[in-house]
């Protein structure tokens, strides 16, 4: 059961046609002349080994943009997506980077990163917020694979409470060798939002840590990343086709105030 964001906060559209009616991956993927550099990766991050080998990097903007296990791909497949975005529900103004594409309004970003973490922080063009997107390595062991944690913290940097409706989105496909496949099995929790390859495959798996706001994982049935500011294309259950995963966070923000939130991106 949806947890209350997408019924009462923001419009939810329930649909398994849409992705037929528009450009497929293939096709935007083919007609994509040069990816944008906000896909380059500027950190790498490794761990455990065979089945359980774990690699994800993450761009100067917070981005993953490529996320693997054991030689399976997940994100960098065809049209790289993955990211955040922010709606403003005071102004209506939308903030995204989701690698592939972007809204234009954040800043440079200031980044570092250790053998263990990426941090990557940017304001907004008009100064209202302050993103802070930090990366960190579960390793991998012998018993299982890794994981991403992904922190996202939001500073609102003006003199007045400001409410925002925060995304998290990952394009989930596969690639083994020359195996390319954006057609995967996708359903979802209150909790967590899951993409796999059919059979005796793997996929990956999006899950909430942060339970002090409103919040929703769901799948949605096409590779576009959501409008921060909605409607909300919520896939049926479970679903089959070309689609993405989504947690979302409701959270108001007092003058001059952050918050923040957490999930991980972990294979399954």
């Amino acid at each position: 059961m949806l947890k209350g964001i997408l019924t009462t906060v923001a419009a939810l559209t329930l649909s398994s046609l849409a992705f037929g009616q528009h450009m497929s991956q293939r096709e935007a993927a083919a007609a994509r002349k040069e990816a944008p550099d906000t896909t380059a990766c500027a950190a790498t991050f490794t761990s455990g080994s065979g089945h359980n080998l774990t690699q994800y990097c993450v761009t100067v903007n917070g981005n993953i943009t490529q996320f693997s296990r054991g030689g399976d791909e997940y994100i960098n497949v065809l049209v790289v997506t993955e990211g955040y975005g922010v709606c403003d529900e005071n102004s209506g103004v939308r903030y995204n980077d989701f690698a592939s594409v972007n809204s234009g309004n954040w800043g440079g970003a200031a980044f570092s990163s250790t053998a263990s973490k990426a941090i990557s922080t940017r304001t907004s063009s008009d100064g209202i917020w302050t993103i802070t997107n930090t990366i960190t390595k579960v390793a991998a062991n012998a018993s299982g694979p890794g994981a991403a944690k992904v922190s996202m913290k939001l500073r609102n940097n003006t003199g007045v409470s400001r409410t925002i409706l925060l995304a998290r989105y990952a394009d989930s496909d596969f690639q083994r060798g020359s195996t390319v496949d954006d057609q995967n099995d996708f359903d979802f929790t209150l909790d967590t939002a899951n993409g796999l390859e059919p059979g005796f495959a793997s996929g990956l798996s999006s899950t909430n840590n942060t339970f002090s706001f409103p919040y929703d994982a769901f799948t949605s049935n096409t590779f576009n990343p959501p409008d921060p500011c909605g409607p909300f294309t919520v896939s049926t259950q479970p679903f089959f086709g070309d689609g993405g995963l989504t947690q979302l966070y409701a959270i108001t923000l007092a003058a001059g105030a952050s918050k923040t939130v957490n999930m991980t991106y972990k294979p399954i």
